[in-house]
């Protein structure tokens, strides 16, 4: 694993050359390939690229939850505490899900189950893993929905009954309710309009202060990733092509994906300037191109970048890209 310059105790999250493929009758597809995250204690990461770069599959790695038989995690670590979860019984892996690590889906519209009521939904999480009673995990459920803006009244309603916002904050109860040490957020507000995804952003950035939690926010919007996260992971065709620090990435982005990412956003200050989009598509991930995954798209491929994977390069102690354009530490090229 290329973690050097990174110190690794006191880290809630390790992954470590995680491969993941979908296998079929007639085709591979290369998820996720040969990723490396770690999240420290009370940190937050943010996972960012475009739909379809492996970001989910390597969310629900974390939870062993690739779904099988298609999915299969060909090699790599994940390691919780130090503890590897691929290796975990089925028991084990009960005891750790909605207790040592919640996830908040995308949809909270499919996320809930329509048939019990919230407060039922919430509390039930709290029976497992607190073993406590339905009349103690019930109070405690509606003190969550309190924390998350609900009134506690409202425990006896269904999901049909709220709206998306309240919805997606029921969901965030449900994960919150044990208190886990982490959270993985999987694109939490796409369903949400604007004034309620603010309200959502905040109220998540509240909880994870409140209960010291790492996160792992999956997301495709760098405006989310500058209102919550510490540390960024850009993410292309399964690989990580880019890491460092908040300030690393916006302040002094290095591969040409990331800035071609950036480009792409809308310029209030020169809002009659033209968006530049990153030409081409992103690859089939049946039929990865050879060398660099992004040398059909980027402006400045070279002969070697059609050929060759690039390595990690360090360009600090805090950030790394995997791209041919440098050398060493000294090496700019954009």
């Amino acid at each position: 694993m290329d973690i050097k310059k990174v110190n690794i105790e006191g880290n809630t999250l390790e992954i470590r050359n995680l491969v993941i493929e979908y296998v079929s009758d007639d085709e591979v597809v290369k998820a996720v390939n040969n990723v490396n995250i770690i999240i420290g204690s009370g940190k937050t990461l943010g996972l960012v690229g475009e739909t379809g770069a492996g970001k989910t599959t390597t969310a629900l790695s974390i939870l062993n939850l690739v779904p099988g038989p298609q999915g299969k995690i060909v090699s790599g670590e994940v390691l919780l505490e130090g503890k590897n979860v691929l290796t975990m019984s089925e028991h084990e892996l009960e005891e750790l899900r909605g207790d040592k690590v919640a996830m908040i889906f995308q949809d909270p519209m499919t996320s809930l189950n329509p048939v019990l009521t919230v407060g039922d939904q919430i509390a039930e999480g709290l029976e497992i893993h607190r073993k406590i009673s339905k009349k103690e995990a019930l109070k405690q459920a509606k003190e969550m929905l309190e924390l998350v803006g609900i009134p506690a009244d409202r425990a006896g309603e269904y999901p049909y009954q709220f709206s998306g916002g309240m919805k997606q904050r029921v969901v965030i109860a449900i994960a919150l309710a044990c208190s886990p040490d982490l959270l993985i957020a999987d694109e939490p507000t796409t369903a949400l309009d604007v004034t309620i995804q603010a309200q959502v952003l905040l109220l998540i950035n509240k909880l994870k202060k409140k209960y010291h939690m790492s996160m792992l926010m999956i997301t495709h919007d760098l405006g989310i990733v500058a209102e919550v996260c510490d540390e960024v992971s850009v993410v292309y065709a399964g690989h990580i092509i880019e890491h460092g620090t908040l300030e690393d990435i916006f302040d002094n982005l290095r591969h040409p994906y990331t800035k071609g990412l950036f480009d792409a956003l809308p310029n209030i200050e020169a809002r009659r300037s033209e968006l530049k989009p990153i030409k081409g598509l992103m690859p089939d991930p049946t039929n990865l191109p050879s060398g660099c995954p992004f040398h059909p798209r980027c402006d400045y491929v070279m002969d070697v970048c059609t050929k060759v994977l690039p390595e990690n390069k360090w360009l600090s102690d805090t950030h790394r890209v995997q791209c041919h354009l440098y050398k060493d530490t000294n090496n700019s090229m954009l």
